[in-house]
């Protein structure tokens, strides 16, 4: 149903597009988008091609639009001129209702014959008026013969959504002018400065207010002001939590407003911070005030905490704030360290805090602290890592220009430095500390095997290799044992010295691979001694397919092992033909679903030719 789209243009409730009940064809209706110039019928000639639609539809948009003017002036003019409410009621429900207008116009059936009208040719002004007889004579027809439920619509313009007004019906009464009591308090409401649309709130959350008595609505919306709220807090006040004018505002607000008398806040200031879509809970606002107090909190103190962050009273009532003195005790947090997070962190709250902590445990983990330190930490300094987020672990690590054993004991010493390091802090390099014995030992064994003090081969393989002395001593050993030359071991440590980074029966195994099994020479290795610094799986996978090749003569023998190693996956099979010769697609997918383990041949040929028990053969697979 199309008439529905000018409720649109005349300020329709923003819930009535999403809301399930509402009449399909008004949610429909509303998606459509006119293109056309107002009030007219063709497309406008300014805007060609497919960017105006089709005409058709413009058509019946602007059709539409006339039939839903053409109702919503006849609902008007029959609520005040027949049914008697005053010209501003009936002018604001007939344009605030478009769900029952819609019904109206679904029941009247008029889309048919103002259709034929409108095919027939005539000028626009005569059409427009011919669509506004026809839609004014059908509906008086109806109101004629079934006099409408006004409340429909009157719950409709004060914001109820169409569920909540069938809700909400009175079982005995039709017309709005029998509820004398309700008019009086919806003329009240308007009087003092509340919305129509906002007054359905008020409605739905406190109907008592509307059967209060003549005049009692108007002197407790008064009394309200007397207790030191503006018109403008009162008016939030009222359609957040409209309850206040069912009881004494007085007497419901006391203890709540002798706090802020007490901690120097005054009565119309936390007015600013409400908001008309939140309901309060003064009694739960006062608890969590008193917990402050209890804590021993000085009522100075509580009136800082409450200028510096309103939200954390009036979010959930005072329940924000209960959350956060909860979060921030759990990890050992004191009156010192609350006040401190409240006056110089106003924007946290209860879930930015368990977010902070929780980054915080993840940092100290992340370089190495054990979980008991870590529990330790927490518990004496919690409320520092609540206070606000650690930057990223890499971030720190690279800023500081130090790595996770020298930071970790830098924490472990000083858990206070952790807040150097929060987002949005800026963070210095520290100075370079003094060699440790690991960093003494790593240079006396290049020393030994024939690196120069101070030179560059020297200090990129420092920054290379890990581990003590004496474990870079059993790998240079290990090598040395396969049959390698001294020197040629030291220049292999000088050209890739990440190989002493493998395990001594890694190195072994990888040798042993490459001399009884690839069948390369120990000569090659010194050649291209990266080969140690791959993966069993990546070496194993290529030799193996290159080896397989190289039997039936598919490939050009005594290839160096860089050419064979160093390039990637995809070039390997490019370089060799795998996919073109018989049968290398099929072999090539076989090595790598199976190339990460190893056959019961190659099992006992570790045993016996490499002395490596099946533990360390699982370690190497």
């Amino acid at each position: 149903m199309g008439w529905a789209w000018a409720a649109l243009r005349s300020g329709v409730p923003r819930w009535c597009a999403q809301n399930p009940s509402c009449s399909s064809s008004w949610v429909g209706s509303i998606r459509l988008i006119i293109r056309s110039q107002p009030y007219s019928i063709t497309p406008s000639p300014s805007h060609g091609g497919e960017e105006d639609g089709d005409p058709d539809e413009v058509r019946q948009e602007m059709l539409n639009r006339w039939m839903f003017r053409a109702a919503q002036t006849t609902f008007r003019d029959y609520l005040h001129a027949t049914r008697g409410l005053c010209f501003t009621d009936a002018k604001h429900i007939s344009e605030r209702s478009p769900v029952f207008l819609g019904e109206l116009l679904d029941e009247v059936k008029v889309n048919k014959a103002v259709t034929k009208a409108a095919d027939q040719g005539e000028d626009e002004a005569r059409l427009r008026s011919k669509v506004k007889k026809r839609v004014s004579r059908a509906l008086v027809r109806l109101f004629h013969r079934r006099p409408v439920n006004e409340f429909r619509p009157f719950f409709e313009s004060i914001g109820l959504r169409p569920s909540e007004c069938d809700y909400l019906l009175p079982q005995d009464l039709t017309f709005l002018a029998d509820a004398e009591m309700l008019l009086e308090s919806y003329h009240a409401l308007c009087s003092y400065g509340i919305a129509r649309r906002k007054i359905g709130r008020i409605y739905w959350n406190a109907t008592e207010v509307f059967s209060l008595g003549q005049g009692v609505l108007a002197s407790k919306l008064e009394a309200l002001e007397g207790l030191g709220f503006s018109k403008a807090s009162v008016i939030k006040l009222v359609i957040s939590t409209p309850t206040v004018l069912v009881h004494d505002p007085a007497v419901e607000l006391k203890t709540f407003l002798l706090w802020l008398d007490d901690i120097g806040i005054q009565r119309d200031w936390i007015g600013q911070f409400l908001s008309e879509r939140v309901s309060y809970n003064w009694p739960k606002m006062v608890q969590a005030l008193q917990s402050l107090s209890d804590l021993e909190f000085t009522k100075d103190d509580i009136g800082k905490v409450v200028r510096k962050n309103p939200h954390l009273l009036l979010e959930q009532s005072g329940g924000e704030l209960h959350s956060t003195v909860d979060t921030m005790q759990m990890v050992g947090s004191g009156k010192r360290e609350l006040l401190d997070l409240f006056l110089n962190h106003p924007n946290v709250d209860s879930v930015d805090v368990g977010w902070n902590i929780s980054k915080g445990s993840c940092f100290l983990h992340d370089i190495g602290i054990s979980y008991c330190d870590v529990k330790k930490i927490l518990d004496s300094h919690g409320w520092m890592f609540g206070a606000a987020p650690m930057k990223a672990t890499s971030t720190i690590l690279a800023q500081l220009n130090v790595g996770k054993a020298r930071l970790r004991k830098i924490i472990m010493e000083e858990p206070c430095q952790s807040m150097n390091y929060m987002i949005g802090s800026k963070v210095s390099r520290l100075p370079r500390c003094k060699p440790e014995p690991c960093v003494k030992e790593k240079r006396e064994f290049l020393r030994r095997i024939g690196f120069v003090e101070g030179s560059e081969d020297m200090e990129k393989a420092l920054k290379a290799i890990r581990g003590k002395g004496t474990k870079l001593q059993d790998r240079y050993n290990k090598l040395v044992e396969k049959g390698l030359d001294p020197k040629h071991v030291a220049h292999m440590v000088k050209v890739a010295p990440r190989i002493l980074n493998q395990k001594t029966d890694a190195l072994a195994y990888k040798i042993s691979f490459l001399v009884h099994v690839a069948g390369y020479p120990l000569s090659a290795l010194p050649a291209f001694p990266r080969y140690l610094e791959f993966t069993v799986h990546k070496s194993k996978l290529k030799m193996l397919m290159y080896s397989w090749l190289l039997e039936r003569g598919l490939a050009a023998p005594q290839l160096t092992l860089s050419t064979v190693l160093a390039s990637s996956e995809t070039e390997f099979i490019k370089a060799h033909h795998v996919y073109k010769v018989p049968m290398g697609r099929e072999v090539w997918s076989k090595l790598k679903r199976e190339g990460g383990s190893f056959g019961q041949e190659e099992i006992r040929w570790l045993r016996h030719r490499c002395n490596l028990d099946d533990s360390r053969i699982e370690c190497m697979s």
